[in-house]
This record gives structure tokens, sequence and C-alpha cells, in this order.
């Protein structure tokens, strides 16, 4: 049985994870690389990349989709690690998977 003393360990480690996580940087490009965005474990973007000559050849609308292509591929990174840790730590209990650990 899980009992309340492995629960409060798993919090415990579940808390320490998301600090560790927050140290972390994800990148994300977007398809043809002129455009580069970070963002921590915790999904903070803290930094945005545009290649000057984009703006010589692509639509205002076309970079904003390099922009947005960029950010998607930092979140999917930091969803993975947050999903990878999170299995290290969490019990293998059926249906957490639903829960979207």
């Amino acid at each position: 049985m899980f009992g309340l003393n492995k629960i409060k360990e798993t919090k415990e480690k579940a808390m320490q994870m998301k600090s560790a996580l927050a140290q972390l940087n994800f990148e994300g490009n977007s398809t043809n690389g002129m455009v580069t965005i970070q963002c921590t474990g915790d999904k903070r973007f803290h930094s945005l990349e545009i290649n000057d000559s984009i703006f010589k050849i692509r639509s205002r609308e076309e970079v904003q989709i390099m922009i947005l292509e960029a950010i998607d591929q930092a979140q999917l990174k930091a969803d993975q690690k947050i999903k990878e840790e999170m299995n290290k730590i969490m019990p293998n209990i059926p249906g957490m998977d639903d829960l979207g650990f």
C-alpha cells in the first residue's frame, strides 16, 4: 500500500525536482533555424534570437510563425524532461499516465 510517509517523501522529491528543473535551460528553434528561444524547466522564457536577415525575405506573419515554432519546441523539450524526471520519483501507480505525468 502507498502509505502517508511515502506520499510525503514523494512530494518532497517532487519539490526538489521542480527546483532543479527551474535551473535547466531548454532551447527551441524554428524549422529553418532562423529563430531560437530558450526557457527554463518551469517554462519561463528568457532569450529570443531572430536572425536579422529573415526580415528581408519573410513577412511579419511568417516570422511570428517561426517564433511560435521555436516556443513549441522549447516547451516540448521541457515537458519531456519533466515527464522523465517525474517517472523517476513516482511509483508505478495504475492510471497515473492519464494524469499527464
